[in-house]
């Protein structure tokens, strides 16, 4: 194995057609297949994406700028920049922008592989020329260690309402900070 380095304008672009920036800094393939690295910007008062599991992969949010709404394993953390959170697998989560400004965050899967299920999307995306919906971004996910458990997060850090129930989540928390001083876990 060699060490990888991606600049910014060598980083394949992955952007999703709902406006969603989203770079590939460091692919599976480059790391045999230890880890993949995604850079990713989000529109300001974004929904998420439904409430999902990966069951072989840890996924890891580094938060580089405005705030990332992040409920995992039934509780909303607000991270600011500089924050960050590790959710093991198995874990269920998603997440949403907060308002107000976008936010800039990187992934790290472990292992890496995940990265595929983002070139599948942003591939079948640019095909249809148009974003897609949760039914149909889910049966490709499905193929990519990712499991549907539940609704979206809302902007204002709450599980959107089961359909015939109440909202399935409570607002947003500010963030714990952990002894290594990272913030957000749960």
């Amino acid at each position: 194995m060699t060490i990888t380095v991606t600049t910014a304008d060598a980083a394949e672009n992955l952007d999703r057609a709902g406006g969603r920036v989203m770079r590939l800094l460091v692919d599976a393939d480059a790391t045999g297949p230890r880890l993949s690295v995604v850079s990713c910007e989000a529109p300001a008062g974004e929904a998420g994406p439904p409430l999902y599991i990966h069951p072989g992969t840890d996924e890891l949010f580094l938060v580089q700028g405005g705030t990332l709404l992040l409920h995992a394993d039934g509780a909303t953390h607000r991270l600011g920049a500089g924050a960050a959170a590790f959710v093991p697998r198995g874990t269920a989560h998603t997440f949403a922008s907060g308002p107000g400004e976008p936010v800039r965050f990187l992934t790290v899967h472990t292992p890496g592989g995940f990265e595929q299920m983002h070139r599948d999307i942003c591939r079948a995306e640019r095909e249809a020329g148009r974003a897609f919906g949760p039914a149909e971004i889910m049966p490709i996910a499905a193929r990519h260690d990712w499991s549907f458990a539940g609704p979206p997060l809302l902007p204002s850090g709450e599980l959107a309402p089961v359909p015939g129930g109440a909202p399935a989540a409570t607002p947003a928390q500010p963030p714990a900070a952990t002894p290594a001083g990272l913030a957000g876990g749960s």
